[in-house]
């Protein structure tokens, strides 16, 4: 018997490593179970497209119904909100209007698309309850309806821009065109932010006013009053605040400029990361929003 414990005892030991590695295994099979399942979600969410797009379109044209200017408010609330800052704001820089207006004119437009975005994705299934209890769609439906909204939000403040630049001489050249890929770069980075917040807010409905107080404490904190410029290149309100890269992205081709290319790098690992993330706390949590709702 004491001749045998060496070889019981190798015995266990193979037995424990065999059970830890297949554990493991399985762990990580559950992981990429839950990322496919987020995924799959994501995928049917873009596949119902004319159920989202004519859902986003109503609710524009349901907000100005029996207006005479109709969805033209949207427009001309922007342009004052840029006219009246842009007066004060550049008196106190100590700037001309020509030189100031079209870094905040493009600032406030693009912070209108993030931050409405950002917000308006934690009711996403709240305000949809009666459709979820009801059709079963995929939750990344009515995540897609709110980006889509606010979308078509922003195409109407995007008129201002073109005039605000003629009218202050602004240039525009080639770098122009990358203002596409950097919307949507940003758009895809808003998706994995919006889904996760519509998830949490479902479950707790205090996460909303939590969201909402934050954005308006970025704001302040965020390149849209202030240029870039004012600070030093590595300031950690640049760097850290990933709100400052979106605003970059998208802004720098509009006034003429090349983005930083960190800006692009912090945006790309943000959105491998956030995604990663968010496809697999959706396939554990997205099938129990019915319930919470």
């Amino acid at each position: 018997m004491i001749k045998n414990l060496p070889m019981r005892a190798g015995a266990c030991f193979g037995v424990a490593i065999m059970s830890r590695s297949t554990g493991a295994g399985l762990r990580e099979r559950d992981r990429m179970g839950l990322v496919a399942g987020g995924a799959a979600d994501v995928l049917g969410g873009f596949g119902a497209w004319r159920m989202w797009w004519m859902l986003a379109k109503n609710d524009v044209i349901r907000r100005y119904r029996r207006s005479r200017v109709g969805q033209l408010w949207l427009t001309l609330s922007m342009a004052v909100m840029i006219f009246g800052m842009g007066a004060i704001y550049a008196s106190l820089f100590g700037t001309s209007m020509a030189n100031y207006l079209p870094h905040l004119g493009t600032g406030l437009v693009l912070w209108g698309l993030i931050s409405q975005t950002i917000i308006e994705s934690c009711s996403s299934f709240t305000e949809n309850d009666s459709i979820i209890r009801q059709v079963a769609l995929p939750r990344f439906t009515y995540l897609l309806r709110t980006i889509a909204r606010n979308l078509f939000v922003f195409a109407h403040n995007l008129i201002i821009l073109p005039i605000l630049f003629l009218v202050t001489g602004s240039p525009i050249d080639w770098h122009i065109l990358l203002f596409v890929p950097g919307l949507l770069l940003v758009l895809l980075n808003l998706a994995w932010i919006g889904y996760l917040l519509a998830i949490l807010s479902a479950r707790f409905r205090d996460i909303p006013q939590i969201v909402a107080s934050i954005v308006q404490v970025a704001f302040f904190v965020s390149p849209v009053v202030f240029k870039p410029s004012q600070l030093r290149v590595d300031h950690p309100v640049l760097i850290l605040n990933p709100f400052a890269s979106m605003l970059d992205v998208m802004r720098e081709p509009l006034l003429g400029h090349l983005p930083s290319a960190t800006s692009y790098l912090i945006l790309l690992g943000l959105l491998v990361v956030g995604w990663l993330v968010a496809l697999a706390f959706s396939g554990k949590y997205s099938h129990r929003v019915v319930y919470w709702l």
